[in-house]
C-alpha cells in the first residue's frame, strides 16, 4: 500500500546535462515511478514548484544561470519552515565543505557523481518514505488538534451547562425557601386571626354589637386560610398529574358574571372600577366548570390585588374555535424579564417575605396548568407601572 503511494510521487530533476537526466529518468522508470519531470534550466524551478508541486527534487549544484545553492535559497522563501520537503543533491563536487553547506542550506541528502544507481534509488525511496511519514504525522496532528479543540469546546460547553445548572439549583433552592416562608406566612397570618378573633368572640362579656364587628374579621381570616390550602392542593394535584377534568355544558357568561360580582365590593372599597363585557351571543361551552372558574377567579383576583387605581375590564368573546376571556387592568404591571417566568411554580416578581402583596404566588401557575388541562392556554402582555392583560383561550 505504502509502496504504491510512493511510486505515484512527483519527482523533479534539475540538471544541466541532458545525459544525466536521461540516466535518472530511465532509473525512475525502471523502479516503477510514474510521475517525473526534468529541466536543464534552474530558473524554471520556482515556477515548476508552484505548478507541478513536486514531492522530491533531484538537484545538481553546478549549473549555469543559478547554482543549486541559489535554487535552494529560492525554495526556502516559499516553503513553510515546518514543512518537510526532500531535496537530494547529485553533484560532482565531493568536497566536505560543499556537502556540509548543502545539508545546512536545505538539502536532505547528498550524493556525488559518478553515483551508484542502486544507491540513488534507495536514497530516493528513503526520502519519499520519510516525506510520506511526515505528511501522515502532520495529518494525524491536525486531526488530533481538531479533536482536542472539539473536546475542549464540549468540555467548555458542559462546564457552562454545569454552572447554569448549579445556578438554577441555587435559585430553585432560594425560591423554595422563599416559597416555604411565604406559605408559612400565608397560613400563620389567617390562623392567628382565626384564633385571636375566636377567643374574642367566645368572651361572655362581649356585646352583640362587638360580636357583629369581629365576626366578619374571623370569616375573612377563615376564607384566606381556606384559599391558601386550596391553592396548595391544586398545585399538588397538577404537579402530580392527578387532577381530573370533568367536562359538561355550562353557561360561561353566568360563570364569569358570578366571579366578577364576588370582587365588586373589594373594588368599590379601593375605588377601582370593575367592568364586564360580553361580546358573544353563544354563552354555552363544553368544559370543566370548576377548573374554568378557578382560572378566571385567579386572574381577576390577581388584577384586583395589584390594581390600586383605575379600571379592571373582564371581556368575554369568541375567537375562532376558542372562548376568549381577557382580564385587563391598570395595575403595577410586570417587568419584561419576569413575564416568561411568572407562570412557573414558586415564581413571583417579588418572592421575599417582605413583599407588599399577600398570597402564595401560585395563582398564575394554577391558572396556566388548568388552562392546559382544558386544551387551552394563557398569554400575557404587560408593561411595568402601566398594567397587564391576561388572555385565556379555551376550546369550545
Amino acid at each position: 500500500m505504502i509502496e504504491e503511494v510512493l511510486k505515484k510521487a512527483k519527482i523533479l530533476i534539475v540538471e544541466d546535462q541532458q545525459a544525466n537526466i536521461d540516466v535518472l529518468e530511465d532509473l525512475l522508470r525502471m523502479k516503477g515511478y510514474e510521475d517525473f519531470r526534468a529541466t536543464v534550466d534552474p530558473r524554471e524551478v520556482f515556477n515548476l514548484y508552484a505548478t507541478y508541486e513536486p514531492d522530491l527534487i533531484l538537484l545538481d549544484l553546478s549549473m549555469p544561470y543559478l547554482s543549486g545553492f541559489e535554487v535552494m535559497e529560492q525554495l526556502r522563501r516559499i516553503i513553510p519552515e515546518d514543512t518537510y520537503f526532500p531535496i537530494l543533491i547529485l553533484t560532482a563536487d565531493a568536497t566536505k565543505e560543499t556537502k556540509e553547506r548543502a545539508l545546512s542550506e536545505g538539502a536532505s541528502d547528498f550524493l556525488t557523481k559518478p553515483f551508484d544507481l542502486t544507491e540513488v534509488a534507495l536514497r530516493i525511496q528513503n526520502l519519499l518514505y520519510t516525506s510520506f511519514l511526515h505528511k501522515q504525522l502532520v495529518g494525524q496532528n491536525k486531526l488530533l488538534e481538531k479533536k482536542v479543540q472539539e473536546r475542549t469546546k464540549e468540555l467548555e460547553e458542559r462546564n457552562r451547562e454545569l454552572v447554569k445548572a448549579k445556578e438554577r439549583v441555587e435559585a430553585s433552592d432560594q425560591l423554595k425557601t422563599n416559597f416555604i416562608n411565604n406559605i408559612s406566612h400565608e397560613i400563620r397570618t389567617p390562623l392567628n386571626g382565626i384564633l385571636g378573633y375566636g377567643q374574642i368572640l367566645v368572651d361572655p362579656d362581649l356585646t352583640l354589637e362587638e360580636k357583629t364587628f369581629y365576626a366578619p374579621m374571623l370569616k375573612e381570616s377563615s376564607y384566606r386560610l381556606m384559599n391558601t390550602m386550596t391553592n396548595i392542593m391544586d398545585i399538588s394535584m397538577l404537579t402530580s398529574g392527578n387532577q381530573k377534568v370533568r367536562n359538561r355544558e355550562i353557561d360561561f357568561n353566568r360563570l364569569v358574571q358570578d366571579i366578577v360580582e364576588d370582587f365588586q365590593a373589594t373594588c368599590s372599597a379601593k375605588n377601582v372600577e370593575l367592568n364586564t363585557n360580553f361580546l358573544t351571543d353563544e354563552p354555552g361551552i363544553y368544559t370543566d366548570p370548576e377548573l374554568l372558574r378557578k382560572i378566571i377567579r385567579h386572574l381577576v383576583d390577581n388584577a384586583v390585588k395589584f390594581t390600586s387605581q383605575g379600571t379592571i375590564d373582564v371581556t368575554v368573546s369568541k375567537g375562532g374555535e376558542n372562548l376568549v376571556i381577557e382580564v385587563k387592568d391598570t395595575g403595577v404591571g410586570i417587568e419584561a424579564e419576569w413575564q416568561k417566568r411568572i407562570f412557573e411554580n414558586f415564581m413571583q416578581e417579588s418572592t421575599t417575605i417582605t413583599r407588599i402583596f399577600e398570597g402564595t404566588g401560585l395563582g398564575l401557575s394554577i391558572s396556566r396548568g388548568f388552562a392546559e388541562l382544558l386544551g387551552g392556554r394563557i398569554t400575557l402582555t404587560s408593561e411595568k407601572d402601566k398594567g397587564s392583560v391576561f388572555t385565556v383561550l379555551i376550546p369550545f
